[in-house]
C-alpha cells in the first residue's frame, strides 16, 4: 500500500459521469484535488482551477482533438493525459502529435494511471524549472547589460590588466582617449614608456591583494595631458586567486590646476626669492669688480664686472617677468619690430654662455625677415629660455666630444619660424609630454618649472605653436612658429591647447 502526499489540482474531462466519479475517487486517494466536468464545461473549469494536469476522456476523436488543441493554446504547459479505447494505438499516437503528454487505454489501470501522472508532474516541474531558469537568465542578461553599460558610461577610465600588465578589458571612455588598447601594456598606452612605471599600483595589488592609489600624468592618443587619480583592486577566481587587477582612473586635471595654482604660488615665490637673492649676491660681486676696475683703471676688470652685472640684471628681469606672468596674466604689448634685429638680440643673450662652455653657437637667418607684430619682451624671454635649456643640455652631455646649438630664423610670407637645435642629451618621450606643464622641471632645484610653461603660453597668445622633436642621446629641436600679423586669440582651456610632441 502506497502513501501519497501530492496536493495537486487535476481536471477530469469526460462525458461519462460515472467513470469520472471513479477516477476522482482514485485520484483523491493519491492526494490529488480532482474536479470533473464535461466537454462543454471544460474551458470554464480550466479558467477557474488552472490545473497543471488534465485527464481527457474521449467523446469522438475529432471532438477530443479539437478540445485538446484549444486547451493547449490557452494553457501551453498543461500536461494532458488522454484515455483511448484499448488497442487504439493510432489514435493515441495522433493525440501525442497534437500535444498530449501521454495516453492510457481504457479500462484504466490504477498503476498505469499513477505512473503516467507521476511522469506528467515531473514534466510540469521540469517546465517550471526551465521557466525559472529562463527568468533568471533574462534577469542575469539584463544585469550584465546594465553592468556593461555602467562599465562603459562611468565618467572615468577603467582598465583590467593581467599579470603581464597587458590590458584585457577597457571601458568606452578609456578606448576613446587611448585608442584600441587591448593587448597593450598600460605604461605604453598611458605614458609611452618602454618599461614599467616605478611603484606601479597594479603590481603592488598583484603582490599583496590590497587596494593601492597613485596620481599620475598621462597622455591621450591625441596628445592631451591629463592628471589622473588611480585606484587598483584585485579580481579573483573561484579559488580566491588574483587573476587580474582593475585600475580605475579619474581625471582630476582641473582640480589639480586650481589647487596647484594656489598652493604652489607660495612655494614658487619662495623659490624665486631664493634665486633672486643669489642673483643679487652675484650682482653685488659684479658691481664690486666694476668699482675696483674703475678705481684701478683696469679695463679688463671693468668689462668683466659689467658683463656680470648685465647677465644678472637679465636673469632677475626674466625671473620677475615669470612671476608676474604666472601670478596675473597681463595683456600683450604688441609692437611692429624688425625680425632680424629681434633675432640678433635673442642670440646675443645666449651666445656668451655657449662660448664660455666651449659650445659652438650658430645663427642663421633665412627667407624674408621684414617686420613682425609681437610682444618682443615676452617672446624674447621665451626663446632665451629655450636656448639656455639647449646650452644646458649640451653642458650636461658628457658623451660627445663637441656640441653645437643652432638658432635659425626662417621668414615666410605669413609666418616666422624659430628653430632651436642642439646635439645634447635629448629628452625622453615621458619628459617631452610634461615639459610644458606647470611647475615641471627636469633641472631639479635649478629650475622653477615656469620657463617653458610660460613660453608655451605666450606663443599661444600670439596665435603660434611650439613643436618638439627629441631623441635621447642624440639631441633636440624646438620649432616655434609665429604669425607675422598678430590676431587676438580667444581664451582656451588647457585641454584645447597642448604642445605638439612629434
Amino acid at each position: 500500500m502506497h502513501t501519497f502526499v501530492v496536493s495537486e489540482s487535476i481536471v477530469i474531462i469526460t462525458q461519462d459521469v460515472g467513470h469520472g466519479r471513479v477516477l476522482a475517487r482514485i485520484l483523491s486517494e493519491y492526494g490529488y484535488r480532482p474536479s470533473t466536468c464535461d466537454y462543454e464545461q471544460a474551458l470554464d473549469v480550466m479558467s477557474t482551477v488552472r490545473p497543471r494536469l488534465v485527464l481527457l476522456g474521449l467523446c469522438g476523436p475529432d471532438q477530443a482533438r479539437i478540445l485538446l488543441q484549444r486547451i493547449l493554446v490557452l494553457y501551453p504547459t498543461t500536461q494532458i493525459i488522454t484515455l483511448v479505447s484499448e488497442g487504439d494505438y493510432v489514435l493515441g499516437l495522433e493525440l501525442l502529435e497534437d500535444g498530449a503528454a501521454d495516453f492510457l487505454f481504457k479500462p484504466v489501470s490504477e498503476e498505469a494511471l499513477r505512473i503516467a501522472l507521476s511522469r506528467a508532474r515531473a514534466t510540469v516541474a521540469l517546465h517550471e524549472e526551465v521557466e525559472t531558469l529562463r527568468t533568471k537568465t533574462k534577469v542575469l542578461e539584463e544585469n550584465q547589460q546594465l553592468c556593461r553599460q555602467l562599465f562603459d558610461e562611468v565618467p572615468c577610465y577603467i582598465s583590467v590588466q593581467n599579470r603581464q600588465q597587458r590590458i584585457v578589458r577597457a571601458n568606452r571612455q578609456f578606448k576613446l582617449d587611448f585608442g584600441a588598447c587591448l593587448g597593450e601594456r598600460c605604461y605604453e598606452v598611458y605614458k609611452h614608456r618602454t618599461h614599467p612605471c616605478p611603484n606601479c599600483p597594479v603590481e603592488q595589488t598583484f603582490a599583496d591583494g590590497m587596494v593601492h592609489q597613485t596620481e599620475e600624468v598621462v597622455t591621450t592618443c591625441d596628445g592631451k595631458q591629463k592628471i589622473v587619480f588611480t585606484l587598483t583592486a584585485p579580481l579573483r577566481d573561484e579559488h580566491g586567486e588574483i587573476t587580474e587587477v582593475m585600475e580605475l582612473a579619474t581625471d582630476i586635471t582641473q582640480i589639480r590646476e586650481l589647487q596647484g595654482r594656489l598652493t604652489s604660488l607660495g612655494l614658487f615665490i619662495g623659490s624665486i626669492s631664493h634665486g633672486v637673492r643669489g642673483m643679487l649676491t652675484a650682482l653685488d660681486g659684479g658691481l664690486y669688480r666694476l668699482e675696483k676696475g674703475i678705481a684701478h683703471n683696469d679695463m679688463d676688470l671693468v668689462a668683466n664686472g659689467a658683463e656680470r652685472v648685465k647677465l644678472m640684471v637679465s636673469r632677475i628681469r626674466n625671473s620677475v617677468l615669470e612671476m608676474l606672468y604666472y601670478s596675473k596674466e597681463r595683456d600683450l604689448n604688441i609692437q611692429l619690430v624688425d625680425a632680424r634685429n629681434f633675432g640678433e638680440g635673442v642670440a646675443n643673450f645666449v651666445e656668451p654662455k655657449a662660448s664660455k662652455h666651449g659650445i659652438n653657437f650658430e645663427k642663421h637667418f633665412n627667407g624674408t625677415m621684414d617686420r613682425i607684430e609681437i610682444d618682443p619682451e615676452v617672446i624674447s624671454s621665451g626663446l632665451v629660455n629655450i636656448l639656455e635649456n639647449a646650452v644646458d643640455a649640451c653642458i650636461e652631455d658628457e658623451c660627445k666630444n663637441s656640441h653645437t646649438v643652432s638658432f635659425i630664423m626662417e621668414g615666410g610670407p605669413d609666418t616666422v619660424t624659430f628653430l632651436i637645435r642642439d646635439n645634447g642629451m635629448g629628452i625622453d618621450r615621458s619628459a617631452q609630454e610634461k615639459m610644458f606643464s606647470l611647475f615641471f622641471s627636469s633641472k631639479g632645484s635649478k629650475g622653477t618649472g615656469l620657463g617653458l610653461y610660460i613660453a608655451n603660453e605666450v606663443v599661444k597668445q600670439h596665435g603660434g605653436r611650439i613643436l618638439v622633436d627629441s631623441t635621447p642621446g642624440v639631441g633636440t629641436e624646438f620649432r616655434v612658429e609665429l604669425p607675422r600679423k598678430y590676431v587676438p586669440q580667444p581664451v582656451h582651456t588647457d585641454e584645447q591647447d597642448k604642445v605638439c610632441v612629434q
